[in-house]
This record gives C-alpha cells, sequence and structure tokens, in this order.
C-alpha cells in the first residue's frame, strides 16, 4: 500500500491579516504604555535628586546659622567665601560639594535631558572660585532659591524644575519637561509634580500664590533670588 504523503498547508492570506493586525493593536496599547514608564522613571529619579539636594541644603543651613546657600557663597581656595559675589547655579552646588558632600554632577542634570551627565565633576579646591568643569551652568535641570532660611514657610520653593519664566504658571517648551510641567522640591522636604502652579503655591503669609515669582515674594528672609544660569534673574 503507498503511504499517503501529508502536503504542508501555508497561512492564507486572512490569516496573515488577522495576526498582522493583533500585532498592531498590541503595539498600540504597549507601545504608549512603554513611553509612560520611561517617562515614569525619570520623574522618580529627579525626586530622588531634588531630595538629595534639598537634604544636602537643610544639612548645610544647619551647620551655618539656618541659612541655605546663600547669594555670595562661593568656593576659592577649596575655602567656602560668603563676600557678597554673585555667584551662579556651579558655585551653589560646588558649595554643597564641599560642605555636605553632595559631589555628583549628575544630581543636578535631569534623566529628561537630552545629554544626562555633566562633562566634568564639582571641585572644591584650587585658587580659582570652583565651577562644574566643561559646563556651562545653563545645562543644569533646576533652579535653586538662594538667600533663604530655615524659617520660611515648608511650603516654600527650593529647588525647582528650571523654569524660564518664573511669573508663568506653567512650564514652557525649553523647560525639562516642555510644557508637561515640572518637579518643585521645598525648604520642608516635600517634592512634588505640577503641570500647573496656578493655586498650587503659597506665599510666606500663607495667600494662594499662582506661580513661583509669586510665591517668592520681596520678604522672604536673606531677599530670596532663583539662580539660574550665569546672570541670575532680578528679584521678584
Amino acid at each position: 500500500m503507498t503511504p499517503t504523503r501529508q502536503r504542508n498547508r501555508g497561512f492564507t492570506l486572512i490569516e496573515l491579516l488577522t495576526v498582522i493586525a493583533i500585532i498592531a493593536i498590541l503595539s498600540a496599547i504597549l507601545v504608549p504604555t512603554v513611553g509612560q514608564f520611561r517617562t515614569l522613571a525619570k520623574k522618580t529619579s529627579d525626586v530622588n535628586d531634588l531630595r538629595s539636594i534639598v537634604q544636602s541644603s537643610q544639612m548645610y543651613a544647619a551647620q551655618n546659622g539656618e541659612n541655605f546657600v546663600g547669594l555670595g557663597d562661593r568656593i576659592e581656595g577649596g575655602v567656602i567665601l560668603r563676600d557678597g559675589t554673585t555667584n551662579d547655579l556651579t558655585d551653589v552646588a560646588a558649595v554643597l560639594a564641599l560642605d555636605t558632600g553632595l559631589n555628583e554632577p549628575g544630581v543636578w542634570v535631569s534623566e529628561n535631558e537630552s545629554s544626562k551627565t555633566p562633562d566634568g565633576s564639582i571641585v572644591t579646591t584650587g585658587t580659582t572660585p570652583a565651577k562644574v568643569i566643561g559646563d556651562d551652568p545653563t545645562v543644569f535641570s533646576f533652579d535653586y532659591v538662594a538667600g533663604l532660611t530655615t524659617f520660611a514657610s515648608s511650603r516654600t520653593p527650593l529647588v525647582f524644575s528650571r523654569k524660564e519664566t518664573l511669573s508663568n504658571p506653567r512650564w514652557e517648551d525649553d523647560d525639562v519637561y516642555g510644557d508637561k510641567g515640572g518637579h518643585i522640591a521645598f525648604v520642608g522636604g516635600n517634592v512634588s509634580w505640577y503641570e500647573s502652579l496656578t493655586g498650587e503655591l503659597v506665599t510666606e503669609d500663607g495667600s494662594v500664590a499662582n506661580n513661583i515669582q509669586e510665591a517668592l515674594g520681596t520678604d522672604l528672609s536673606g531677599g530670596s533670588i532663583a539662580i539660574r544660569g550665569s546672570t541670575p534673574p532680578s528679584s521678584p
């Protein structure tokens, strides 16, 4: 008896189209989810970095008369100087590095930046003012409010995601997360994410503030100012 040969049967066109459709549906579901998880991971990393900066600032204040890093605080020759010379973010980073050990420059750069790691390191020795070698302070992802004390309200912004316009309740396209929002770390240590600041902040006297400039006001101890880049903006 002659054995019957089995003929291999391939997929029909309908079966192939069905498989392709299923793959397309799964991709449409999974790709945005993966993107959301990546963004969440970056935000979580930023929160941890901001908390580290706040904790280091609190340590600095505890050793320096309850004053956070001020406008005139900088490093020269391995020593912290408070001579009133206007500083920038690299000086703030250097002061905290020397005084509290926060010496990883990457803590100042968000995971959401295209260049995640500063090209250099925080230096606290030598005869020249300490800077982050190879970096302009404008690449830093966070703004720092200099001149505060621990007596300020716990809801006073101390560090926050880089913001082009302090009087705008929303972040903008050129900011760290674009116009989607940003983080604020407060004097009391809390860190929160905001899409808009309208009605979210408070002034020193407890009034509602709609942006960072309103929240900082003009009556905070030390004349607070947000240091951004090599030329800080004018005090509100």
